[in-house]
This record gives C-alpha cells, sequence and structure tokens, in this order.
C-alpha cells in the first residue's frame, strides 16, 4: 500500500528534511489528530500544500487526547494511514510527544493551522514562539471553501466502491448494527409524525436540443414530455408515510389546480392534510427543463410574502389539535411565507409541553432566510452555505462551523449537508462537555438528480431520532436514503421495503470486504 510508505520515523524525517533543505526546499508543517479525514480537511491540507515545497503531517499521541472522548478515536496509525492515503501529503509522522519539540527539531519554514487559531493563538502560544524562534512563518487558514463541485478537476483516484468502504468504516467506528437499523424502520409504523411547510409541484419536463437559434445566439430546445412531482413540505409527508410511519400535513395551497393536484396526491398516499387556500397567491410550481440528464433551465412560478393572520390563527389552532397525538413534528421551511414567527414558536412551546421533538430544515438559494432561527429543538440540517450565510462565517473550518451554530441555536444536534462531499454530524455531550462530529461519505459519487436528497436525508433522521436512534445510527440511516434518493430523476417517495433491501445489501458489501481482508 502506497500510503504506508509515507509514514516515516524520526530518523527517516529528519534525513529528508536535511535533504530537502539542502535543496533550498521550503517545508510545510500541519499538525493534529485527524481522525476522520473531511472535506474541511481536504480544503485546508490542499491550502497548505501550496505554500510550500513539501507538505508534512504530525499525528497527535492518543495520551494528547482528552480521555472523555479518546473512546471516540481511531488510534494513531490508523489515523496515520488515513492522512498519507491523501494525494496532496507528502510525508507524516506519529507523533511520540511534544509538538514543541519536534518543531525545534525540523524547523518548518511554514507551520499552517486552521482559521479558528487566528483568533485564539493563546492556545498555541508555546507552538507559534518555537516556529518563530526556528526563523519559520505560522499562516492560518481553512482553505478555499466551494459549494459547487469541481471534481472535473479535482477528482482523486479512487478503488471501485471507496464510497462504500470509508461510509462502512465510519459506521464500524461508531459500532452501528445494521439489524438494530432495520428492525427500527420495521418499526416506524408505531410513529406519529406531523410535517409542515411550503409545498412546491415540480415539473420536469424533457426536450430534445434543435441547436442554437437563427434569432439570436440561444439554445433551441424541443419539448418532448413532461413529467409533475409533489416537493417541498409535502415529499416529506411522503417519505414518511412510505416509510411506514402514520403522517398529518399542514401547508397552504393557491386556489388553483396545481392545489388540486396536491390534495389529490396526498389523499392517494394515506395522508391526512390540512391545506388552507390563500388566494393572494399561487400554489409554487416549478419547473424544470432538461436535456436527458442535465438541466439546462429551472422556472418558478411562486409568491414569497408571510400568510395573512387569519390563515396563520387556523394553523396554530390545527397544530394545538393535531400535537398531543404526534411523536415529532418536520418543519420544512423554504422561506416561502407559511412558517412565520408566530406559528414557529407555537410549536415550540408546544412541543416542549407535549413533550414532542422538533427537526427543522430551511432552504433557500439566496440570503433571505436564516437557519440560526430554528433553536432548541432537536435537530437541524442546513447546507455548508446556509450555515455560513447565517453565521456571516466564510472563512471557520467545518468542525468549528458546526460548533459554532451549535452554540448559536442550543439545538441538540445540527448536520451539515456537503453535497456530493456527504454531511457532516455534530452533538454535545452533556457527558464530557464536547462536541463530537463525525463526516459521513455520501454513498452514491454519480447522482442522477440531487433535488430531492436533502428532503429524504431529513425524513430519514427525523424518523430515526424519533425511534431514539441516536445521532450517528440515524446518519447512516439518512445517508441510505439520500442515495437512494439521488439514484432517480424526479423527487419521489423513498418505500419502505426499497431503505431496507439497501441496508442489506451494504451489509452484503460489508461481508465480502471483512471476508477478502
Amino acid at each position: 500500500m502506497i500510503s504506508k510508505y509515507k509514514i516515516l520515523n524520526e530518523h527517516e524525517i529528519v534525513d529528508k528534511i536535511k535533504s530537502l533543505k539542502a535543496q533550498g526546499k521550503n517545508i510545510v508543517l500541519c499538525h493534529g489528530h485527524f481522525n476522520v479525514i473531511h472535506p474541511g480537511h481536504l480544503r485546508f491540507l490542499n491550502f497548505a500544500k501550496k505554500q510550500g515545497d513539501f507538505l508534512l503531517i504530525s499525528i497527535l499521541h492518543p495520551n494528547d487526547i482528552s480521555p472523555s472522548i479518546k473512546n471516540t478515536y481511531y488510534g494513531q496509525e490508523e489515523r496515520a494511514m488515513g492522512v498519507a492515503a491523501l494525494e496532496m501529503v507528502d510525508a507524516v509522522y506519529q507523533l511520540p510527544g511534544s509538538i514543541i519539540d519536534f518543531i525545534n527539531l525540523i524547523k518548518p519554514n511554514i507551520y499552517a493551522k486552521g482559521r479558528e487559531f487566528e483568533k485564539n493563538q493563546l492556545l498555541i502560544k508555546d507552538e507559534i514562539e518555537a516556529v518563530q524562534r526556528n526563523k519559520g512563518k505560522v499562516i492560518f487558514s481553512s482553505g478555499d471553501i466551494e459549494y459547487s463541485s469541481n471534481e472535473s478537476f479535482n477528482k482523486l483516484v479512487a478503488r471501485p466502491n471507496s464510497h462504500y468502504q470509508s461510509f462502512i468504516n465510519v459506521c464500524l467506528k461508531h459500532s452501528i448494527d445494521y439489524k438494530k437499523i432495520i428492525n427500527t424502520v420495521n418499526n416506524f409504523q408505531k410513529l406519529n409524525m406531523l410535517v409542515i411547510g411550503d409545498t412546491i409541484v415540480d415539473q420536469f419536463v424533457a426536450c430534445d436540443t434543435l441547436g442554437v437559434s437563427s434569432e439570436a445566439p440561444v439554445l433551441a430546445i424541443k419539448e418532448l414530455n413532461s413529467r409533475e412531482y409533489i416537493g417541498g413540505a409535502a415529499i416529506i409527508a411522503q417519505h414518511v408515510k412510505s416509510l411506514g410511519a402514520k403522517c398529518h400535513y399542514i401547508s397552504v395551497i393557491g386556489n388553483d389546480s396545481t392545489g388540486g393536484k396536491v390534495i389529490e396526491s396526498l389523499a392517494t398516499s394515506g395522508i391526512t392534510a390540512f391545506l388552507p387556500e390563500d388566494e393572494t397567491r399561487p400554489t409554487t410550481f416549478k419547473i424544470r427543463y432538461m436535456v436527458e440528464n442535465q438541466k439546462i433551465l429551472r422556472v418558478s412560478k411562486l409568491k414569497q410574502h408571510e400568510i395573512n393572520s387569519e390563515i396563520e390563527s387556523l394553523i396554530i389552532e390545527r397544530i394545538k389539535e393535531l400535537i398531543p397525538q404526534m411523536d415529532g413534528i418536520i418543519i420544512s421551511d423554504f422561506v416561502y411565507g407559511v412558517i412565520t414567527p408566530t406559528i414557529l414558536e407555537e410549536i415550540k412551546i408546544l412541543a416542549l409541553k407535549h413533550n414532542v421533538l422538533v427537526f427543522a430544515d430551511l432552504q433557500c438559494s439566496s440570503q433571505i432566510g436564516d437557519v440560526t432561527k430554528f433553536t432548541n429543538i432537536s435537530l437541524i440540517t442546513p447546507t455548508e452555505k446556509e450555515a455560513r450565510i447565517a453565521l456571516r462565517d466564510h472563512t471557520s473550518g467545518l468542525e468549528k462551523l458546526a460548533n459554532d451554530l451549535h452554540k448559536s441555536t442550543k439545538n441538540d444536534s445540527i448536520v451539515i449537508t456537503l453535497g456530493s462531499m456527504g454531511l457532516l454530524a455534530c452533538t454535545f455531550d452533556k457527558t464530557s462537555g464536547h462536541h463530537i462530529s463525525e463526516h459521513f461519505p455520501a454513498l452514491e459519487s454519480n447522482p442522477v438528480d440531487v433535488a430531492g436528497a436533502g428532503d429524504s436525508l431529513l425524513s430519514g433522521y427525523s424518523l430515526g431520532l424519533t425511534s431514539n436512534l441516536n445521532i450517528m445510527e440515524s446518519s447512516a440511516l439518512g445517508s441510505c436514503l439520500a442515495a437512494i434518493s439521488v439514484m432517480r430523476l424526479g423527487n419521489i417517495p423513498i418505500m419502505k421495503e426499497e431503505l431496507i433491501t439497501f441496508i442489506k445489501q451494504l451489509v452484503e458489501f460489508q461481508n465480502n470486504l471483512q471476508n477478502r481482508i
């Protein structure tokens, strides 16, 4: 295994550094625990690599990890192997003792630390002084923040099914029992869930290209056929129902044929819906024009003003009627006006009174929405961009971002979704007083349509946590649902049987993997 030969002992490190410096090369040193490599690490290490000629990573010794959280860490050699597997890393050293002694030994030209240390330099005061004493420079960065995939230029050479292998390793670390998850899924039928939020109808229009128009330099397309799907909060209700739970749905529609289709679709799914009509707005309708599997244009028909006080009162009264029967409430807010401040506050008050768990997601493509309005609830699942917009933080590393969002909202858990890179789950361990975070890689690396991934993920987390799975078990469950969702076009409810089959295939893959080892 090539990565193994990057892990050097002290004599090898000293000889290597001496040779490189004789050639006038600059040495960059990074130091940390590097427990699980997530996208934040990749950004940071890519940045560090660009600052010099040779990137050396020193791995924190287990004795320097707090005893209260040590059991959540891999061994030092395993952590070293994980870092050594990265293309941008030139060498790895398993630190046996003090980082100060190591800095004095190799005298790095550059010592790179995450942006979170820049405002808390007292935490690494001795390290900074040691670097400067040896005529080196300390730099702070978390790397470049990118929300869109640039895999065409950045793709790592990976073995087939490497996403599955990484995912399974995370599950093994947390002793996740797939049989327990399957049993939990089979017991979703015992749950009563309430879903509330903005209703959307998505239309996909399949087209063929005719070429460039002769009238203007624009693409000319021909419509072939179209298909409509229920979206927004409504698809979450359909996921909940198709996965076996009983579901009530509250939203607002317009006085139009699109709203009628929503009523019909929910009734067919067996969902009890409360859908007051708002004559001042149409039912939100989004058209996506597709050529093969590529979206070329999206057109939205919507109004974003808040519902009036009369409709707001009707919704609050309906929530009051239902909540004594509920086990969990899922809020899906697209910032289209249904989730008003009054409704949100009433939900939190009633949920606390009746001991009902609350889960929320805010989906916005602009800076209008603020996910920090969801406070003191069980879970929020923002994208990285939404989290950064809310905290006005576009520089910190992912773990600090998640921790700061947790401190700001005081929610039980935070899940930051990372698109094709998977997700970062963060929770606060009251026993140890520490934040515990874990990166779960995406299971499907070649998605057909990512539009419904967040909806299926939130559904999985909500049902899992309501069924007493912990945050890591629920992350595994949600990741499986997201993988199923992105493998097909359109936001389609995922059936319980599909999910169980997928998990069983994951178990089979794990067994085959272990038999080969």
